[in-house]
């Protein structure tokens, strides 16, 4: 194991027990469980606007055109993010381990449900918020918060999609954007899924490097190391590694340490080691009893004390 690996298991373990830790889940983390990317999600948009998808870097922006091209009109928009995003789905291996651990925030770029279903089938309750007006009401007995920072698949109109919802967010979600700011400046987080591309994270990133230049909290993210495709020429591959490579090295500006993995696959065993390795530093012991017999009271309860301490010594 690499030592940035042992790093994340070391760093994140301690803060797990102090119940420091957050998540960031990006569309990659979703597309595991079979929900398409942007590019997917765009695709037929872009096709009625007569361009391909595939040489598009700047997604936002084709959403615009769009909207631009049908009088500001975002019907079609949203129904393409309700025909993607409303099915059902089940959560990743990932998903379940996250869930398991005492991880109480979430924030997310997804519109889709699968990380509050995945408590839920954890058995935790999740508070979810995507307006503004939820950050000022509480669930009762949440066990975890879920903030969804581009808008939920149920309020379609209200999604953050076009240039013009970026534009307007430090305006119209401000309050929402200072909790993510004190959530990174208070807690580590591990980004799975996320490309860094997001505007208003970059934005946040910059203020707290700013604030905290030489104090920032560290983070971790996962990103899929570049590979060579068949038809690739050499030099091509090589430019495109070079160039993730300064990547890596810009995200070290905000104390993001990055763990490249060949294979996603490599995510859930990291996550799993996280797990047995939270576990083993837990138990939790419990016992009742009507009558204490011959024993008496005072026995037992040294004998419960005994063995307590002898479990936890090993």
């Amino acid at each position: 194991m690499d030592l940035k690996k042992q790093a994340f298991l070391r760093d994140v373990g301690k803060e797990l027990l102090e119940e420091n830790v957050a998540v960031f889940a990006g569309a990659g983390m979703s597309a595991g469980a079979g929900f398409v990317n942007w590019a997917e999600l765009l695709r037929p948009i872009a096709d009625e606007l007569g361009l391909d998808v595939d040489k598009e870097n700047d997604l936002v922006a084709l959403a615009q055109f769009h909207c631009n091209d049908n009088a500001n009109n975002r019907s079609q928009l949203n129904q393409r993010l309700i025909e993607e995003f409303s099915r059902e789905a089940s959560e990743t291996e990932n998903h379940k381990i996250l869930c398991r651990l005492p991880i109480r925030t979430y924030w997310t770029t997804n519109y889709d449900k699968i990380i509050e279903n995945a408590l839920d089938n954890s058995g935790k309750i999740a508070d979810v918020k995507y307006t503004k007006e939820h950050l000022s009401t509480t669930k009762p007995k949440r066990d975890a918060v879920v903030y969804k920072m581009h808008g939920d698949v149920d309020h379609a109109n209200q999604a953050v999609l076009t240039k013009d919802d970026y534009e307007r967010y430090h305006v119209k979600m401000d309050q929402y954007l200072a909790n993510l700011k004190g959530d990174l400046i208070s807690k580590t987080f591990i980004f799975i899924g996320f490309s860094f591309t997001d505007p208003n994270l970059d934005y946040i990133l910059s203020r707290v490097r700013v604030a905290y230049e030489g104090n920032q909290r560290r983070h971790y993210c996962f990103i899929r190391g570049v590979e060579k495709k068949d038809s690739e020429e050499v030099v091509d591959f090589e430019y495109r590694k070079r160039k993730q490579d300064y990547f890596v090295k810009d995200l070290e500006r905000f104390n993001v340490k990055t763990i490249l993995v060949d294979d996603f696959s490599e995510i859930t065993e990291l996550l799993g080691r996280l797990e047995q390795n939270y576990k083993s530093k837990t138990i939790f012991i419990s016992g009742a009893a009507h009558e204490y017999g011959e024993m008496g009271e005072h026995n037992a309860l040294k004998f419960v004390y005994q063995l307590s301490r002898k479990l936890v010594s090993q």
